[in-house]
Order: C-alpha cells, then structure tokens, then sequence
C-alpha cells in the first residue's frame, strides 16, 4: 500500500467533495480515497501504483465540473482568495437580475407588455442560474446522484417560473428570481465565511519557517530551512522564529514556545539549551547550533500530524455525509406531496405548488453538511494551541467517552529526576557519610549516581579513589583512603557482612559503609510533578478513573497512589505485564486512554482505545505510536484534550439540533399558514435566508471554538 496526501481545492461544497470522494475510491488502483473539504487535503491509499496529480483530477471531472486543484504538499502555497474572478462574475449577474427586475415592473408596465417583460425576466433567469442548472445536467449526464442543494434550487426557481408563466402574476416572477439571486449570494457568503474559517484554524496551526540567517564564511546568509546542515550556527534576534532544532551556543534572550506546547509564559535562555523549530524569540538574540535537520525537526512533525489529521472522520462526519444522502431526497419528497395533495384537495394549485417549493428550499442542508465538520475541524486547531496534537477527529469521538486513564509513573507522574531527600548519618557525621557516598558513586552512570553527584566539587575526593567495581542490582564498591566503602541495596551491605538496622521509607535508599563500619544511609525520591496533582483531581470530577501502573517498588507506587488520590495501581511490573494489565482494562465499557513517555512505553501507547505520548517534542516514537501528542510534560493536558473533545461534540450537535430545529419549524409554519389561509406569511426570500443565512450563523459558531480559553484552577 502506497499512502500520499494532497492539497486539494475548488469544491463549492461538502457533497461535491463527498460524492468525488466516493467516485475515486471506486478507481482500480485506489484503495481509499478521503476528502478533507475543511482543511483542503486529499488523502489517498494506493493498492500498488500511483496516480498522478493530472489523472486524478480527470477522475474527479468524470463526476464535477466545478474546476479542481490538485497538488502536492511541498507544491503548495497557502493562499485563500476571498475574492475572485467568479466572485466578481456573479456580482455583475446579480447586477443584471436587478435591471432586468426594474425594466420589468417600471418600464414594461401594463398586460399588453406582459410577453415583453416574460422575455426579460427569462434571460435573468437564465444569466443568473445557467451555472446551477448545467451542474444537474452534469450531474444527469454522469448517472450520479443528482438530488442536492443545486436540484432543489433549479426546481424551486423553474417552478416558480412556470407558475408565474401560467397565472401572468409578475410577483412570482420576482421570487423565482430571489430564489435564485439570494442562493448565488448565499454562495458568496458560505466562501467567505468557510475561507475565513480556513484560513482561521491554519493560522492557528500554521508553523512553518521561510527562512533561517546562517553563518557563512563570516557573512549572514538568508537561506531556508531545508537548506541548513548539522552544525551550521544560525542567528535568530528579536521577533524570528527558531528555524529548526538545535542548542544556543551564545546570546541571551526571552523565548515564546506557545506555537508548539501551548505554554504562553516564556522561558529564559541559557547556553546548551535545547530549543526547538517554531519557537519564537521574544527578546535579545540567539546563536544556535543545528542539531537536527528541518525535515526532522519537532515542527515539520508537528506539521505532517496536523495535515494528516483530517484522514480520520469522525462519527459526527460520517453520520453528516449519510444523513445528507437520505435526507435530502425525504425533503423532495415531502415537497412533492404537500405540494401535490394540498393542490388536490384545495383546488389551490399555485399556492400549494409555491408551498411546496418553498419547502425545498427550506430544507436544504447545507447548514448541517459544512458546520458539522467545521466544529471538529476547529477543535483539533484548538487543541494545537494548547500544545495537544491529535492525529484525527475520530479520536475526539474516543476522548469524550473516555471512562479511564491508565497512566504510567516515572516521567509522566513524576519527574524522573531523583533528588536527595533525606540524609541520615548513623555512626558517622553527615559529612563523612557524604563524602563516602560521592567517592563511591562520581564514577557511575546510573540515574541515582548522577543525582548523589550533582553539583558538588568532586576534585579533591576523585583523586584518592580506586578499585571501582559495580556490583549489578546492588551498588558500587571503591577504595577511598586505604578504606573499602559500599554504597548500594541493604542486599550489598549484607553480602559483606556489615550490620545495619533497614529501613521503610518512600524512595530509593542507599546505604553506605565504610571500613566494615555502616555510616548511615541516603534516600532519594523522583519528585511528583505538580501537573500530576491536577490531573487526577480533575479527571476524578469528570468521574474518569485513573490506574497506574509502574515497575517501582509497591511501597514506592503505594505513597505515590496516596499522595495523588489514585485508587487503583500495580507495581513491580515488567513492560509486557503491563500490556496485560492495560489488556484487561480494554475489555471494560467505554474508552481506555494509556499515558506514557513515548518512549519506555510504545506498545501499551499503541495497545489503547487512546495513546498519549508526553513531552514529545523531538521524539520519533512518540510520533508513530500515539494517537495524541502532548507537546509538554504536562499530564493535566490530558484532560484538557477530554474537554475540547465535549466541546466539539456540544457545538456538533448545537448545529444539527438547531438546523433541524428551525428548518423544520418554518416548514410546519408555512404549512399551517396555508391551511389558515395566509400563504404569503412566509416569503420566497426568507426562506433561501433560513437556509443561507442559518448556514452563515452555524459555521461561525464552529469558528467559535477556536477563541476559547481551555483553563483550569491550579491545584496544589
């Protein structure tokens, strides 16, 4: 299977886009096709053989003749044109549909000049819904289905017309026109409005670097970032973004890194740290060592996620693209009938025939089809301000039924940083108890070695040390000052035959001993990351269970379990035992998240309804196995990822209850009016606004999401 992803443009709407989707996927050589109407993407998997952009674009042609754009990603150049020729072109119809209104009413007054203004207001007719009309025709022409938004139109202003041609009533001439007219500014609006909205959740997402300022030859070249080699050392002052990922190795400054992790309070510079693409200097200037090409850079990761995301629909989008096929032809239908029988038993015709066309238009859903997708679409731009990349809206479905979060421990609860928490001399002053424990492990590259050493002045102690031996899974032996000194698990200090009281404390506890005398101990904790306390109190209110499962000691895992409020934990455990127990969870009712660094844990990220991967800018791992991408170390992002999932759902059906809602009201109304004998309450021109204009109103309300604050209250 060969998978490749496009751009793609020129839809006028979201069935075109769907039924064109539907038509590729029928090809031969395709094994899937997906059409991302909202973001512009075109994701196709080939069986064995690809197609060109050429011929995949006289495929589509084979089914829509709206004129379709097709290029590669590294082609394409973000541009969204609010205002274009065809634009223009239907504004100098609409133009014409007026002057052809006024010569009709004014200048060709009176019946002897009925067949005079009959002629004019035909060819405005036909100046302003050719384009319309031809697009059934094709429709016919290629046997697909021809029941849409471009039907219900075309029949709604024909019928008017012929109404209008039988009764010699110009005021329905005047609404077959409006129908038509308010349709094409309707359009204008809809590409507006979903253009901005484009445009809005790229810019919320948009994170690519033009260009970088590298050193050359003692000159400052402007360059692009995929022009940079390892080493080469860039300059970045005030207001550029970083080009790629590397260390500063000279300046100091204030740094923003909100494009990639959502955090908004900048970070200060400091020599030999590492920085990332995207990040953008606030203040001063910074020299930065490439340490990564851009190409596998943070952000051109972060980049592949977010254009790649529109590949997995979500239920509200798959119910959106069948609920659209089956209603539309029910409303036909309904029109039909009411339009049909009402006639009949009235002996009405022209008004019930009005009715009825006045219910196609009613109906139409566009309203549901674009901002359904749209409010799923946002939300995903949403969470990549916040830091939180997910890799498609199908899993903002899994995260708003989530029911329980299987988490691991060390650097996800926990820093994964030991520090010394405790000293305890027992024969010995603390110093001396010190002094041993640095002589024995400075040449150690154990996590907890790195601990006991850091910081401290080792020069003088270095130099009398001898004999290093590493005893594995106990500690460490030297010879210090003629002496023998044991550093390690109560299991060393009992190999040698060293009395010593053990102890139970929270940690990691080294002992120490030196010439056969037992000094005392240390003890070290891997500290709870602050986050950690938010995380679990917050989810347990959305009453979302957390189990943690670590390979630490139970009395380690059993303080950490009741300091944070975890009910339900499992320690000791090997990385395949804790496949097992996440296997056992998965069986339960409702969605299991696993959180994990990405790294240790990649088959349990992978095994879950839903892997998260924390802090993991840069990870190549982290990137392939999870469904969601924290961007930070921050587990409470979690849930935040849980509550723009329930605003996408919310605003979802916000949408579909209110389209169907007023659609289906103003129907019944004019049904009702009708029969009380007041069939001119609701005009033609309201409702091509109830659909048009309810279009308009619900896709800015998708829009929405975007500005909303995801916050929470700090727990300590």
């Amino acid at each position: 299977m060969i998978k490749k992803t496009y751009h793609i443009s020129g839809f006028d709407c979201p069935s075109c886009a769907s039924k064109s989707e539907r038509h590729l996927a029928k090809h031969e050589l395709i094994h899937e096709a997906i059409i991302d109407f909202n973001n512009d993407r075109l994701y196709i998997t080939y069986e064995d053989k690809e197609l060109s952009t050429e011929e995949i674009k006289d495929i589509i042609a084979e089914v829509e003749d709206d004129e379709i754009e097709i290029s590669s990603l590294e082609e394409h150049h973000h541009e969204h044109h609010l205002f274009s020729l065809d634009t223009v072109f239907i504004l100098l119809r609409i133009l014409y549909v007026v002057i052809a209104l006024l010569v009709g009413f004014l200048a060709l007054k009176g019946d002897q000049y009925f067949w005079y203004s009959f002629g004019v207001f035909l060819s405005a007719l036909l100046v302003i819904s050719y384009d319309v009309f031809f697009e059934v025709i094709e429709h016919i022409i290629h046997k697909e289905d021809i029941i849409d938004e471009h039907l219900l139109m075309s029949l709604t202003s024909i019928g008017a017309f012929i109404v209008a041609s039988l009764t010699k009533d110009k005021e329905i001439f005047l609404e077959s026109l409006m129908v038509m007219t308010l349709f094409q500014v309707g359009e204008i609006v809809e590409h507006i409005v979903t253009h901005k909205s484009k445009d809005a959740i790229s810019s919320a997402v948009r994170l690519r670097i033009e260009t970088a300022n590298v050193i050359k030859d003692g000159d400052i070249k402007k360059v692009k970032p995929e022009e940079l080699n390892l080493d080469d050392i860039v300059i970045v002052s005030e207001g550029e973004q970083i080009p790629t990922d590397g260390i500063i190795v000279d300046g100091e400054g204030l740094i923003d890194t909100s494009s990639l992790n959502g955090e908004f309070v900048p970070i200060t510079s400091k020599i030999e740290l590492e920085v990332f693409a995207g990040y953008i200097v606030k203040s001063g200037s910074l020299k930065i060592k490439v340490t990564r090409l851009y190409k596998d850079s943070a952000v051109s990761k972060v980049i592949d996620l977010i254009s790649s995301s529109g590949a997995k629909k979500s239920k509200a989008d798959e119910f959106v693209t069948k609920f659209a096929r089956f209603y539309t032809p029910i409303i036909l239908l309904a029109a039909i009938l009411v339009g049909v029988i009402g006639g009949a038993i009235s002996s009405n015709w022209v008004e019930w025939t009005i009715l009825g066309l006045k219910m196609l238009v009613i109906g139409c859903p566009c309203a549901i089809v674009i901002s359904v997708p749209l409010a799923y679409f946002a939300s995903l731009g949403l969470a990549s301000k916040n830091g939180i990349v997910i890799k498609g809206s199908n899993y903002l479905d899994e995260l708003y039924s989530l029911s329980r979060v299987v988490t691991d421990k060390t650097g996800t609860l926990t820093k994964g940083e030991f520090v010394i928490s405790k000293i305890v001399p027992i024969n010995a002053q603390e110093e001396e108890l010190m002094e041993s424990l640095i002589a024995a492990e400075y040449l150690s590259n154990h996590p907890i070695a790195k601990a006991v050493i850091n910081g401290k002045n080792i020069e003088n102690i270095a130099i009398l040390t001898e004999n290093f031996t590493q005893i594995p899974g106990k500690g460490v032996s030297i010879t210090y000052k003629g002496e023998t000194v044991l550093a390690g698990s109560a299991s060393l200090l009992k190999s040698y035959n060293i009395v010593f009281d053990e102890v139970d404390e929270f940690g990691v506890i080294i002992y120490v001993s030196r010439g056969n005398k037992y000094l005392g101990y240390v003890c070290l904790t891997d500290e709870i990351k602050p986050d950690a306390y938010e995380m679990v109190k917050l989810l347990k209110k959305e009453n979302v269970e957390v189990i943690m499962l670590t390979g630490d000691k139970e009395e380690n895992a059993k303080y950490l379990a009741n300091e944070l409020g975890i009910s339900s934990y499992h320690s000791e455990l090997l990385p395949e035992e804790k496949v097992t127990y996440l296997e056992a969870e998965l069986k339960k009712k409702g969605t299991t998240a696993f959180i994990g660094d990405g790294i240790n844990d990649a088959a349990s990220i992978r095994e879950s309804d839903v892997g998260f991967a924390m802090g993991a800018i840069g990870s190549d791992v982290a990137v392939s196995s999870a469904d969601v991408v924290l961007m930070t170390d921050n587990p409470s992002k979690v849930y935040d990822a849980h509550k723009i999932s329930k605003i996408a759902r919310r605003v979802a059906l916000f949408n579909i209850i209110s389209a169907l809602t007023i659609k289906i009201g103003i129907e019944v109304a004019a049904i009702i009016t009708s029969l009380l004998g007041h069939p001119h309450v609701i005009p033609m021109w309201l409702a091509v606004i109830a659909d048009t204009g309810l279009t308009v109103l619900l896709v800015i309300n998708s829009l929405l999401i975007l500005s909303r604050k995801i916050t929470h209250k700090r727990v300590k």
